[in-house]
C-alpha cells in the first residue's frame, strides 16, 4: 500500500519511493539526485534524500559530489529498460487524475440552451431536424396566445435536452496509473 501525505498527495512511504527510484533509474537517463527523485516519485526532497542516503549506506548506490556541490548517486549495472506496463487484469492502485466521463455526441445542456434561444434549435443540434422544425412552428404559434407559447417553449427546451441525452454515448476515461507499491 502506498502512503500519501494528505496535504499535497506526496508519497511518504520509503519502499514506494525506492520503487519509483528503480523506475527512474531504469527507464530514463536522468541523473539520480534527490530533486530528480522527488519530482519523479512524487515525494519531498527530504524523503528522497533519506531513501538515497539509506541505499548508499547499504552499498546499493554509489555517491559522488560534483564540482557544483550536487550529490549524484550511481547504480551499478544501470541499464535502460522499457517502462513496466501494469497487468491488463489488475486495477491501478493509484491515479494521477480522477476517473471522469467523456461524452461523444450532443450535449444535453447545450441543446437546452439553444432551444431557450430559438425554439427547436436544440433539436436541430441533436440531429432531429423534423422535430426541430415542428417545435419552432408550434412554439411560434403558441406565442400568439402568449401563455401557451411560454409553456410550449419550456417543453421544447426539455425535449431538446432529452433528445441530446438519448444520442449521447458515454465512454470512460481510465486514470493514468502512477505506480504500485511492492
Amino acid at each position: 500500500m502506498v502512503t500519501y501525505s494528505s496535504v499535497s498527495n506526496r508519497i511518504t512511504d520509503a519502499s514506494a519511493i525506492e520503487h519509483r527510484l528503480l523506475e527512474l533509474a531504469h527507464t530514463t537517463d536522468a541523473k539520480l539526485t534527490a530533486p530528480a527523485l522527488a519530482y519523479f516519485a512524487p515525494c519531498s526532497i527530504d524523503d528522497a534524500s533519506r531513501v538515497l542516503d539509506d541505499l548508499a549506506a547499504r552499498d546499493r548506490l554509489g555517491m559522488e559530489i560534483e564540482d557544483d556541490g550536487t550529490v549524484v548517486y550511481s547504480m551499478l549495472g544501470r541499464q535502460k529498460l522499457a517502462a513496466p506496463r501494469p497487468p491488463v487484469t489488475a486495477a491501478p492502485h493509484t491515479a494521477l487524475m480522477p476517473i471522469s466521463r467523456l461524452h461523444d455526441g450532443p450535449s444535453p445542456l447545450l441543446a437546452a440552451v439553444l432551444s431557450t434561444l430559438v425554439p427547436g434549435a436544440g433539436h436541430l443540434y441533436a440531429g432531429r431536424i423534423l422535430a426541430g422544425v415542428l417545435w419552432f412552428f408550434v412554439v411560434s404559434a403558441g406565442y400568439a396566445l402568449i401563455l401557451p407559447g411560454l409553456i410550449l417553449h419550456l417543453f421544447s427546451i426539455a425535449s431538446a435536452a432529452v433528445a441530446a441525452r438519448r444520442l449521447e454515448t458515454p465512454r470512460t476515461r481510465l486514470p493514468l496509473a502512477a505506480f504500485s507499491a511492492h
